[in-house]
């Protein structure tokens, strides 16, 4: 079974309640609260009880009394045909390493309900990456951000393959205190990153040969799970450097911590993006195609509409406007609108992990990427 301590929900029932409430109002229907007491949620009715409202219906004229039937048969079709539509979508859980701008596609989707036009009831999850990976290939949760670990678990030979990603390169940076001003200024220094087998190892690994360096052997490895965590331990003094994505990084460096290096300078694949289990593609290719137009909306969406994205990223990661701004700038800057990676790359980057995780056997593209389905999607949507 999944840890539960590890994960939260991104997103509160609470929030799908005020979204039917809503459509109620208009009706004119009255629910119950938790408590058992019944709530009246027209304000413009102020008594609850149908006996002492229905004579005041016969004091109206004949057509204002036709027209308000009228408007209260409309409200319960309306309230009827949302919850029908309510209950007739797919629940899919998806799992997120943290929060952070490398995976603000999802939530854009969310937010501005492209998982419900495709159909689908959405569970983001905060879960750790290694953990994350687990619950996909025991099925606990159907989906991952978290591709490069996805990735790098096929290679080794779970059973996942990677079927979108949302950036060309990665967004993370290695920044440090003011003092480090270059990477071998690094040597025994304590370096934060996100944990063992998760992208930020391999991105702070590459980064480190830049300075001659190796993780154990020249620097102290501090794990640290979730970007805004490690930022903390950054600011606080427990780390000398950490390796962390936009937004956290603009908020280290307006503190005054220096910018050594960007992955994308030695990094050439994305880590976000979208794994699945192998038999979820196989079993279920509706649903990945209705996923993968979802966050193919989400992609174009933010591409398209910088002002209503910078407020989603706001509110999301609850940044100030500059900075959510400036984080809005690098990710479109590096994001891919048709979430396909080239094959020189997609071989690298296996190759890559297939050394690093000692893996005798050579691994070909097609066992641990399939675009067929995204291919699919793009086409169904117009985009190239």
């Amino acid at each position: 079974m999944m840890h539960r301590e590890h994960i939260y929900m991104a997103r509160q029932p609470q929030a799908k309640m005020t979204e039917t409430r809503l459509i109620l109002v208009h009706a004119g229907i009255q629910t119950r609260s938790p408590a058992g007491k019944t709530q009246n949620l027209d304000s413009s009715v102020r008594r609850s009880d149908a006996r002492n409202y229905l004579p005041s219906l016969e004091t109206l004229p004949r057509t204002k009394r036709l027209a308000l039937l009228l408007l209260l048969v409309f409200g319960l079709t309306l309230a009827r045909a949302h919850l029908g539509v309510a209950q007739g979508l797919e629940k899919v859980r998806i799992g997120m390493p943290s929060l952070s701008l490398s995976f603000v596609a999802p939530q854009v989707a969310y937010a501005r309900g492209f998982f419900r036009e495709e159909g689908i009831d959405a569970e983001i999850i905060r879960i750790a990456t290694n953990i994350g990976i687990v619950a996909v290939t025991t099925k606990e949760i159907g989906y991952t951000t978290a591709v490069g670990a996805g990735l790098r678990s096929a290679v080794r030979g779970l059973p996942l393959k990677v079927v979108t990603y949302f950036n060309g390169r990665p967004l993370h940076v290695l920044v440090a205190k003011p003092e480090l001003k270059s990477l071998p200024d690094l040597r025994r220094k304590v370096i934060g990153f996100a944990g063992y087998g998760d992208s930020t190892e391999f991105m702070l690994r590459a980064i480190l040969r830049q300075g001659g360096m190796e993780l154990e052997k020249d620097v102290q490895a501090f794990q640290v799970s979730g970007s805004g965590q490690r930022l903390q331990a950054l600011l606080s003094g427990k780390l000398d450097a950490a390796i962390v994505p936009p937004p956290f990084n603009f908020e280290a460096e307006s503190k005054g911590f220096v910018r050594l290096m960007a992955a994308a300078d030695v990094f050439e694949t994305s880590v976000s993006g979208l794994a699945l289990h192998i038999d979820t593609l196989k079993d279920k290719p509706a649903q990945v195609k209705r996923m993968l137009r979802s966050l193919l909306k989400a992609q174009n969406f933010i591409k398209s509409n910088k002002t209503e994205s910078v407020r989603v990223i706001a509110d999301w990661l609850k940044l100030e406007p500059g900075i959510a701004q400036a984080s809005y700038d690098i990710y479109v800057k590096g994001m891919s609108l048709n979430g396909i990676v080239p094959e020189r790359v997609l071989e690298s980057d296996i190759e890559r992990a297939r050394r690093e995780q000692q893996v005798k056997e050579a691994v070909p593209v097609g066992k641990i990427v399939d675009f067929a389905m995204l291919r699919e999607a793009l086409n169904e949507l117009g985009m190239k």
